[in-house]
């Protein structure tokens, strides 16, 4: 085995010349560079996988080691590709929203949609063994997937790959929605209920009849109109419950490299609604192919009975209809209730948690299972009652207060 320039390569001979299969290993930002001519040969439908994506979240995300993208050429077929990252993974034991304890591990993590260019099981199994091989080698103590479809052929070649002690049990499932995007937005309508365009009409018309022209929309879509977007999507998300619990715009370097990255490549765009010139809800996106990928939105708390939050996505969803490259809104995983009143089933994902054989990681993902398979039991319970489902609601935003930065 030898190292070039970040790149470790690892030349499998079969039986035959023919047969050979070369593995290289990308680990530094420069080998990653090296590999953009075999990327760019691959599909990409996620755009975490697509490569100026992928190094733009290596360079910011502060828990990131290195690239770890594993390359496979084979003569005569198509290449595979991996796309990962080395980091320091927290394992949270946790029950509802309280953390009991947790541990950190180095874990290959991969992008969504990051096992490129697979085409049966076979090469899905090819690519499963190198992600394996580098935990055997001591790279890494786990490998994480998330958001992998339950009834695919990789989910399985995953679940199979190593025996049950080796890999983290009882994992959440969470369903997709997805939304197809006409050419016209009252087609987009036309496709819900008469009840649904009704009380649609009614809030629109009663937020324009309260506030009239001291409501303004912006779409925001150019790389200068970034430092005004940034202060106003923080005048809104510091006011959002999702900043209690650490999700959707934190501000971070993350964040600000993505958006930079998303507006300097046409691919990011922002709808800003302003009520008397005070920023009051956002949604915004990235369009990747024929699709668009929603960020999480964000409105504030104070306008909750307004609608202010619907009102901008019907606004945006009406920009994408006008837009004939896009064919399908991707509204991500969770329970939120617009995302089943304005899209549809695309099944349900889960999380695939690998871990290494070393007794320690075995353990805390026996621990960890254990837990899983309690918390998808209080689950259930509580989502099969309406008071159930009052209550997770209470405990979140509580959560949420007790957690957000003073």
């Amino acid at each position: 085995m030898s190292y070039i320039s970040g790149l470790k390569m690892e030349p499998l001979v079969a039986s035959k010349a023919a047969d050979a299969v070369t593995v290289t290993i990308a680990t530094t930002f420069e080998a990653v560079e090296k590999l953009r001519p075999a990327w760019h040969s691959l599909p990409v439908a996620e755009i975490d996988s697509d490569i100026d994506y992928f190094l733009t979240v290596v360079r910011n995300a502060e828990q990131i080691l290195a690239p770890h993208v594993i390359h496979i050429r084979r003569p005569g077929r198509r290449d595979l590709m991996a796309v990962a990252r080395l980091e320091n993974l927290p394992v949270s034991f946790r029950f509802g929203y309280s953390i009991f304890g947790r541990a950190t591990f180095r874990a290959i993590v991969l992008a969504f949609g990051g096992i490129l260019g697979a085409e049966s099981r076979e090469d899905e199994n090819l690519v499963i063994r190198h992600l394996l091989a580098s935990l055997e080698k001591g790279a890494a103590d786990l490998i994480l997937m998330r958001n992998v479809l339950v009834d695919s052929s990789l989910y399985a070649a995953f679940i199979e790959s190593v025996s049950p002690f080796r890999r983290a049990n009882g994992q959440p499932m969470a369903r997709r929605w997805i939304a197809s995007i006409p050419d016209s937005f009252d087609t987009f309508l036309s496709t819900r209920s008469a009840k649904t365009r009704g009380n649609l009409r009614r809030h629109e018309r009663q937020l324009l009849k309260d506030y009239g022209d001291r409501l303004r929309l912006q779409r925001f879509e150019r790389p200068e109109e970034l430092p005004d977007l940034l202060g106003d999507m923080e005048t809104v998300a510091s006011r959002t419950y999702q900043r209690g619990m650490g999700v959707g715009f934190m501000g971070s370097a993350l964040d600000k490299g993505l958006m930079k990255l998303g507006l300097e490549k046409g691919w990011y765009k922002a709808w800003m609604l302003y009520l008397d010139e005070r920023p009051v809800a956002f949604w915004t996106g990235m369009a990747y192919g024929d699709t668009f990928f929603i960020g999480t939105p964000g409105f504030d708390p104070e306008y909750t009975k307004d609608s202010v939050g619907r009102f901008t996505m019907l606004k945006m969803i009406g920009d994408l209809c006008a837009n004939l490259d896009i064919s399908r809104l991707d509204y991500g995983h969770g329970d939120a209730e617009y995302k089943a009143a304005f899209g549809h089933s695309a099944g349900f994902d889960c999380d695939v948690l690998i871990g290494s054989p070393r007794p320690r990681t075995i353990l805390v993902l026996m621990a960890y299972s254990a837990l899983s398979l309690l918390n998808n039991r209080a689950k259930h319970f509580i989502e099969e009652t309406s008071w159930g489902r009052r209550l997770k609601t209470a405990l979140r935003r509580s959560h949420a207060r007790k957690t957000r930065p003073s």
